[in-house]
Order: structure tokens, then C-alpha cells, then sequence
């Protein structure tokens, strides 16, 4: 009987490997992760410098990897065990609590923090000190700062980042949003504020710099329909999906956008076509490009505000545009701020540069 069912085990991992292999060889290779929201890596070609160097290898190992069958769930078992059986806090540098999931940041880069107020300052002095402007700057809190300490994970000290930032900057006011925000104002399976949240926001950055904020109930809220943001797939956990709602007005749908990268404009500052995309979240503004611009139609004489920001400012934009007569969205991130003369006209403009945490503490993807 013990022989029986030796063989019998071993019949059936022959069977496994051979319909692992049999799928390889059968199905055709899928173009992109949808749960991790990346291309698929795909069978790399031949040739003898590929063989030199390596790559050729390196390559069939990452398509064996993202082609493998069953990977999305053989990721959530791999998670369940670590979460549930081994107790572990985290997977992949996520974790789980409240609701929501969060990646884990535990130390504050202080070099890092004082290199970002030294870019904002090199900024100003180029653009702006003469130019008749009015300058704010903000930071916007990650989720780790309403999660992660009072659940037992690591947090690092967000009063002497904004201290060290604050005692850093030069010749523009500092606008502390942190007490606008609760973990409520962010979506479950992602980073980012929702949208239709933020308003409280808003309101601050009106009070302070000056502009008159348009209220929640002036806006029409779209839901364009499931989101699962990058923790998800970081995580491997099935929990549900966010929804992703636009507010939407006349000045947000009669906007004309101009898009410096591609060249074009259109009308309106959601990018619907972005929400069949990968990121979803790239509906707003289009997402991570160097430089937008939107003009409010409606009242093309009014001021123009300048935004530096990251993709947190893609959704804050639309309901700032009311108040402006036009607004411009550059992320140094993918243009270097010595070229940025080109395409910005700063005079009697009001500028803010608006970041959040996670970013001040990885400045270094400043150009």
C-alpha cells in the first residue's frame, strides 16, 4: 500500500509538470498582468550577444515567470499563508488593516527631505523671484500617517518632516493640509486621495491662497466603475474594489487641454479612454506627464495658477481650474526643471507645489 501510493504521488507531480509545460506550449503568451497593472514579459529573441551577456536567459526566466499558469492565484495562496498562517505583518511591503492596505515606510530620509525643498527652491529662484508670483507649497500626508503607528507598524516622525521641509523652504508659504485629510479621504486598494473627498482641501488652499473654492454641490459625481489600485496587486489579497468617481461641471467638461508630450488637445480634463488603460487612475489629467495645460473656457481671463506636483495633483486640478483662468500641471519627475522656461510662462501667476510624503521622502527622482 505505502509503494501504492509512492507511485501514485509521483504520477501525479509527473502529470503536473507536464501540464505545466503542456500550457506553455499550448496557450498563447497573454500581453499584460491585469492584476499588477504591467506588461507581461514575452519570449526574448535569440541571438549570440544575447547568449554573451546573458540577457537571453534572464528573459526566458521572466516570461516563465509572468507566464506561469494560475499566477494570480498562486500569488493569493502564497499570500494567505504569510498573512494568515505565518502571521506575518506584511507581503510584498503591504499590509492589510482598517480596511485598507498600505505600504510600509519606516524610515524618514531627512537628506532626502532637505534635497526637495532644495529643488523648490532652485525653482523659485529661477522662475519665479521676479516674475510677480505668488508661491505656496504643501505636502500631502501618505496613508501610512493615519494607519500605520496606531496599528503596531513602523511610521516614521511626519511633524519633523514637515519641520525639517518648512525650516528648508524659501520665499513662499507653507499651507499644512494634514488635519483636512482622514484615511476615509483615500481609496482602499491604492495610494491616492479619492477625488470626491478632498474637498476640505480645497476649501484650505482657497482660504490661503486667496481664490474663492467652489463647493461639493457644484459638481456632478460620475462613477466610471471599479478601481483596484497598485496595492492590490502588491498585496495579493481578493478585497473590493474601489469605484472611481470624477466630479464633473461645465468648466471641467468645457476645459481645453493641451498635452505638451503628445502634442494635442481636446476638450474636458478627464481622459476617459485612460480608465480601459492599466492605471486607471491616469483618468485624471492623463495621468504622469510632464507638462498639462488646461484652460477654464469659461472664464479665459481669469489668473493662472502653475502646479508643480505629483499624481496626487492630476485629481486636485479639475477642482481648482474653476477658480483660475487657466492652470498648468508640470511634474519634474519627467522633465528637468532647467527647460521648463520653454513651455511655462510664470509672470502674475500664483504657484503651488503640492507633493506627497512618500515622494518628499524619495526625492531624488527630481530632474
Amino acid at each position: 500500500m505505502k509503494k501504492f501510493r509512492n507511485i501514485l504521488s509521483i504520477a501525479f507531480f509527473v502529470i503536473f509538470i507536464f501540464a505545466i509545460a503542456a500550457s506553455f506550449i499550448i496557450r498563447e503568451p497573454i500581453s499584460v498582468l491585469v492584476s499588477e497593472r504591467r506588461k507581461a514579459a514575452q519570449f526574448p529573441e535569440f541571438s549570440v550577444e544575447s547568449i554573451i551577456d546573458k540577457s537571453y536567459f534572464d528573459g526566458i526566466e521572466d516570461f516563465l515567470t509572468d507566464q506561469f499558469p494560475l499566477r494570480d492565484k498562486f500569488r493569493e495562496i502564497k499570500s494567505f499563508i504569510q498573512l494568515k498562517l505565518f502571521n506575518q505583518k506584511d507581503n510584498n511591503g503591504t499590509y492589510f488593516v482598517e480596511g485598507h492596505i498600505s505600504e510600509m515606510e519606516e524610515k524618514l530620509n531627512e537628506s532626502s527631505v532637505k534635497n526637495a525643498a532644495e529643488k523648490i527652491n532652485a525653482i523659485y529662484n529661477k522662475y519665479l523671484s521676479n516674475a510677480n508670483t505668488r508661491v505656496f507649497c504643501s505636502i500631502i500626508p501618505d496613508k501610512n500617517y493615519f494607519l500605520a503607528e496606531k496599528n503596531g507598524y513602523p511610521a516614521y516622525d511626519y511633524k519633523k518632516m514637515t519641520d525639517i521641509f518648512k525650516s528648508n523652504i524659501r520665499n513662499m508659504e507653507y499651507i499644512d493640509i494634514f488635519d483636512c485629510l482622514t484615511i476615509d479621504n483615500y481609496y482602499k486598494t491604492d495610494s491616492h486621495w479619492k477625488q470626491e473627498e478632498i474637498f476640505p482641501v480645497v476649501e484650505k488652499l482657497g482660504e490661503k491662497m486667496g481664490f474663492d473654492a467652489l463647493d461639493k454641490n457644484e459638481y456632478t459625481p460620475e462613477n466610471l466603475g471599479d478601481f483596484s489600485g497598485v496595492y492590490s496587486s502588491r498585496l495579493a489579497v481578493k478585497i473590493e474594489p474601489d469605484k472611481i468617481i470624477c466630479m464633473r461641471n461645465e468648466v471641467t467638461d468645457s476645459a481645453a487641454v493641451y498635452n505638451f508630450e503628445t502634442r494635442k488637445e481636446h476638450i474636458g480634463v478627464y481622459d476617459l479612454n485612460k480608465f480601459k488603460g492599466n492605471d486607471k487612475y491616469d483618468v485624471f489629467f492623463s495621468g504622469a506627464v510632464p507638462i498639462i495645460k488646461a484652460e477654464n473656457t469659461l472664464n479665459p481671463d481669469g489668473k493662472h495658477l502653475i502646479i508643480f506636483r505629483d499624481s496626487f495633483g492630476s485629481s486636485l486640478a479639475p477642482l481648482l481650474l474653476g477658480s483660475y483662468g487657466k492652470i498648468t500641471l508640470v511634474d519634474t519627475r519627467y522633465i528637468s526643471s532647467q527647460l521648463l522656461g520653454e513651455y511655462v510662462d510664470f509672470e502674475n501667476s500664483d504657484v503651488l507645489f503640492i507633493y506627497n510624503s512618500q515622494l518628499i521622502n524619495q526625492s531624488s527622482v527630481f530632474k
